[in-house]
């Protein structure tokens, strides 16, 4: 394969979607905005039952901020795993088609291709529920430090702590990278999944990882505190640095000696905010490439969130070159 300047290490999932009112995501008991695991059975049932329109279309979180990437013009390749079926043929062929390479772990697998059935409200919220089908069948023993060796960056996504048998394990693979000399970056994912890992989370991430990237509830849920102050104090005392995200009331870049606070930008309208925090670490990665300062870092990072939730769907439907000509023109040409 190609060299490639950021691998990612995340799931395999094809997303189902489709739009619904408050009301029926009451009925089915879930909570607006949350992400919580659910069997391939129960997602058929939902499926089945409710009414509309559903897209299909390749998904994943890392995958997402890998196509951002690629569409940016980073080299890049993503290790994962899936089935035999037609929505692991989907999912590759979305992402060759968008420029990532895809890895596939050295084994077969029982389970069928991951899928997230996504709910989405008229104010733009996703509520998720996700099969992690033949993901939750990988392995650190397989991880492919060959390819891992002389990556610049490694991508890694939180939601695979719920991967049976993986969980710390995924620390040594994060490691194992930093010492090839590898930066790791890696995504909280989710404030749930952070609830239920948080004690491995804060003994393992300040001695894995060089870069955090959360929104503000995961990033409270990891640090304990409510405050934003408080939760950035207790983040830049660790070994990394990383960065916030605050929904409509911007982001913030983190370090031992770095703060930056960005507001939204005014360009910023949402849609659908499926992706959005996928799209920002793409930005953010893409910036850390091009060793731009930290501000423009979160600028570049929170122009691709805008684009992504300004539509339906979780991927870029504009070319980014364009898309930063028009919106952000200093950034375009990094």
């Amino acid at each position: 394969m190609k060299p490639v300047t950021v691998l990612g290490f995340g799931s395999a999932i094809v997303d189902v979607s489709t739009v619904v009112v408050e009301s029926q995501l009451r009925q089915l008991g879930l909570t607006k905005g949350s992400m919580r695991l659910a069997t391939r059975e129960e997602q058929q049932r939902i499926i089945a039952g409710l009414p509309g329109e559903w897209e299909r279309h390749g998904g994943g979180s890392v995958a997402n901020a890998l196509v951002g990437l690629s569409l940016l013009g980073v080299q890049s390749a993503l290790y994962t795993a899936v089935g035999e079926d037609d929505e692991g043929s989907l999912f590759a062929q979305d992402l060759s088609e968008l420029g990532v390479e895809v890895v596939l772990s050295e084994q077969h697998y029982a389970e069928g291709t991951g899928r997230c059935v996504v709910l989405v409200t008229e104010d733009g919220q996703r509520t998720m529920l996700t099969y992690l089908g033949a993901s939750q069948e990988l392995t650190a023993e397989l991880f492919p430090f060959k390819i891992a060796t002389g990556t610049p960056y490694l991508f890694i996504e939180g939601y695979l702590l719920d991967v049976p048998g993986l969980g710390d394990r995924l620390f040594d693979v994060a490691r194992t990278a930093r010492r090839y000399g590898t930066k790791v970056i890696f995504s909280l994912s989710d404030a749930s999944l952070v609830e239920r890992h948080r004690k491995s989370l804060q003994r393992s991430l300040p001695a894995s990882i060089d870069y955090l990237l959360a929104n503000g509830e995961e990033a409270s849920a990891f640090s304990q505190r409510s405050d934003l102050d408080q939760i950035v104090e207790v983040l830049s005392g660790m070994r990394f640095s990383g960065a916030i995200t605050l929904g409509d009331h911007g982001a913030v870049y983190f370090g031992a000696d770095t703060y930056e606070y960005l507001e939204v930008p005014d360009y910023a309208s949402a849609v659908d905010t499926t992706g959005a925090g996928d799209l920002f670490a793409a930005g953010f990665i893409a910036g850390l490439v091009h060793e731009l300062r930290p501000l423009d870092v979160l600028r570049l990072g929170q122009s691709l969130a805008a684009e992504v939730i300004a539509h339906p769907g979780a991927r870029p439907l504009v070319d980014l070159g364009d898309w930063l000509s028009q919106h952000e023109p200093d950034l375009a040409n990094t």
